[in-house]
């Protein structure tokens, strides 16, 4: 059977298309007896992956029988009209939108276009499967949902840069990190209210931010100084590979506050570095991460600052060793090769 692979992501997130080009890479060494080509600006590097330039597709739809496609977040192009699998990494666009009201609506509505016409609609949490069905009205016997991973994509190489972070941001105590956006549900304003309640508890504590758009966000900025915490945080944009480990390795934690997840692609670095991880009680996170991270209570301030306080006063070191071995790119492939041998 001939399958084709849309890998032209909506938005290019660069976790999530990392995910996209292991889980391929792993279905064409999977693969024994199915033609696989996929649609892309330009071939996976290093892989023998047959692929078409995505300006060709009109020519091929004209010319080609299609046997199935897989689709990654992507709009089912117009004029399309073969058996198609559509996989869904997350709905965080329909619940917690960055485009316009116009713009909002004809998202979701190619969106469910697409899911009514799909024969398979793929996920990677339980909630996503409760959200297709509850919010979007998709019948359960169409979703499936397979296993994410976290792509290999920060390798601990031997360092060469030497740099002491504490002393280079003349910081008295430990520090957090948070390299998420500012966007909604992201609920960075709780982290500095969580801040500030601890150094009204008598711990210094700093937060490094790595990330430009957080950095560059002046709410954010004047919410720091109204709260006089401002001197705890060093607002800095995205750092070079090897001087971003340092500040890694060197940190105590990494801080998550989003009060929506679908598979936790946003935990992909802190695990890379082994760092340990505060994220919020919502169930995808809880699901893929099970025991190995400090949860923080999504509701209550007082129990999110209790819980980071303890772990300051109660460190330990992280194993993420079950999370590894439970979300592989291999399974993730042997699931995705499984629903295309139904179709098959």
């Amino acid at each position: 059977m001939k399958i084709w692979i849309d890998v032209r992501i909506g938005e290019d997130w660069w976790f999530y298309k990392n995910f996209v080009e292991e889980i391929i890479t792993k279905l064409w060494e999977l693969n024994s007896e199915h033609n696989i080509t996929v649609f892309r600006k330009e071939a996976l590097p290093k892989h023998p992956i047959p692929f078409v330039r995505d300006q060709k597709i009109k020519k091929i739809y004209e010319r080609e029988k299609f046997g199935l496609m897989l689709f990654f977040d992507v709009p089912v192009p117009h004029g399309y009209a073969w058996d198609y699998i559509l996989i869904i990494e997350s709905l965080k666009e329909v619940f917690f939108p960055k485009k316009k009201y116009f713009s909002r609506k004809l998202f979701q509505h190619q969106l469910q276009k697409a899911i009514a016409k799909s024969q398979i609609v793929t996920v990677m949490d339980t909630w996503s499967t409760l959200e297709l069905n509850e919010q979007l009205n998709i019948s359960e016997e169409k979703i499936r949902k397979i296993h994410g991973f976290f792509p290999k994509t920060f390798p601990l190489t031997p360092q060469t840069l030497q740099t002491d972070i504490k002393t280079k941001h003349n910081l008295k105590w430990n520090y957090l990190i948070y390299d998420s956006g500012n966007e909604l549900h992201n609920n960075f304003e709780r982290i500095l209210r969580a801040l500030k309640k601890i150094e009204e508890a008598w711990h210094i504590l700093y937060i490094i931010i790595l990330c430009e758009a957080t950095s560059q966000d002046l709410e954010i900025r004047n919410k720091a100084l109204e709260y006089g915490i401002s001197e705890k945080i060093i607002f800095l944009w995205k750092a070079p590979t090897e001087l971003e480990k340092l500040y890694y390795l060197q940190s105590s934690w990494v801080i998550f506050s989003s009060i929506y997840e679908s598979f936790p692609f946003s935990l992909s670095k802190a695990l890379s570095y082994n760092v340990p991880i505060f994220a919020n009680d919502i169930s995808s996170i809880k699901e893929v991460m099970g025991g190995s991270i400090y949860y923080l209570d999504p509701l209550s301030l007082y129990s999110m600052t209790d819980t980071i306080i303890d772990a300051i006063m109660h460190p330990k070191k992280p194993d993420y060793s079950d999370v590894y071995e439970k979300f592989s790119s291999e399974k993730s492939a042997l699931e995705l090769m499984k629903l295309i041998e139904m179709k098959n």
